[in-house]
C-alpha cells in the first residue's frame, strides 16, 4: 500500500531550522520522529507513525556511521553514503511520485527526524538542504528522486547499478536539468551511453543542451529504449567528433 509520510510546512520549517544549532552530534540530540504541527496528506494511502519515521533513520544513521559520520569526512565518502542512502530511501519509503513531489515531506525528514545527518552531510547555510525549495539539492529529496529515476526493475526487484556508476558530476548533469530529469527513460538513457563511453563528462555538458532542443520536436518519452540510446548515442558521436576536431 501506499505511504503517507509526515509533513512540514514552509513556515514551520524555517521555525524550527532557526532552533537548530551546532555539530551534528548536539543536532543528534534534537532529532525525534513526530512534531506537533506536522500533516499527512488527507487521503490516499497508510499514514506513517513514529515507528515508521524512528525506522528509517536508523536505517540512514546506520549508513552514515559507515561512512564516517559523525566526523568530518572527505568527499568520496560523502559521495559512497549519498548512493547507499539513496538505495535505502527509495526502498522503505513507498511513496507516489505526487506524494515525493511534497515540500513538506522532505521538510520534515531534514528539520525534524535527521537534522543530525543533514548538518554531518551539509555543513554549510544552505538553507536549500533543508528546506526543499528545489527538490534536485535537498538533503534527501533529490536523493529519492535520484534512484526513482535511475532504478529499474529485474524480476520484481528495484536495481540501482546505473545510480552507483554515475558520478555527482554526471547526477548533477541530467537531474538538475528538470526538462531532461522528467523524461525518465531519457534520463536513464543518457546514464546508461555516458557509462557506456567511459564517463565523457565534457561530451556530456555539450549533449545534454542539443538534446533539450530536440526535444521540442521529439516525443522522448514514447520511444523504446533501443531507440532512445541509438538517439542519444548519436549525439554523443557528434559531439565527440567536434571536440576532437
Amino acid at each position: 500500500m501506499t505511504e503517507l509520510w509526515p509533513r512540514l510546512s514552509l513556515a514551520s520549517g524555517v521555525v524550527e531550522l532557526q532552533k537548530l544549532n551546532g555539530d551534528p552530534s548536539q543536532m543528534a540530540r534534537a532529532a525525534r520522529p513526530t512534531h506537533s504541527q506536522m500533516t499527512y496528506a488527507a487521503s490516499g494511502g497508510k499514514r506513517i507513525g513514529e515507528s515508521g519515521v524512528q525506522e528509517l533513520a536508523d536505517s540512514i544513521r546506520a549508513i552514515a556511521h559507515d561512512c564516517g559520520y559523525p566526523g568530518e569526512v572527505g568527499n568520496a565518502d560523502l559521495i559512497r553514503f549519498d548512493r547507499v542512502a539513496a538505495e535505502e530511501i527509495h526502498r522503505t519509503m513507498q511513496i507516489t511520485s505526487v506524494e515525493a513531489a511534497h515540500r513538506g515531506v522532505w521538510n520534515f525528514l531534514a528539520i525534524v527526524a535527521m537534522p543530525d545527518i543533514t548538518r554531518w552531510r551539509f555543513p554549510g547555510e544552505n538553507i536549500e538542504r533543508w528546506i526543499a525549495t528545489d527538490l534536485t539539492r535537498h538533503m534527501f529529496a533529490r536523493l529519492w528522486w535520484q534512484a526513482m529515476t535511475f532504478a529499474t526493475v529485474v524480476d520484481g526487484v528495484a536495481d540501482y547499478s546505473l545510480l552507483r556508476k554515475l558520478s555527482e558530476s554526471d547526477l548533477n548533469q541530467i537531474t538538475e536539468r528538470r526538462s531532461i530529469a522528467g523524461v525518465t527513460p531519457l534520463a536513464r538513457s543518457i546514464a546508461r551511453i555516458l557509462i557506456e563511453g567511459g564517463g565523457q563528462r565534457k561530451v556530456l555538458r555539450d549533449a545534454v543542451p542539443r538534446l533539450r532542443r530536440l526535444m521540442a520536436f521529439i516525443d522522448f518519452s514514447i520511444l523504446s529504449d533501443e531507440q532512445l540510446d541509438d538517439r542519444v548515442r548519436a549525439i554523443f558521436r557528434e559531439v565527440s567528433l567536434e571536440v576532437i576536431q
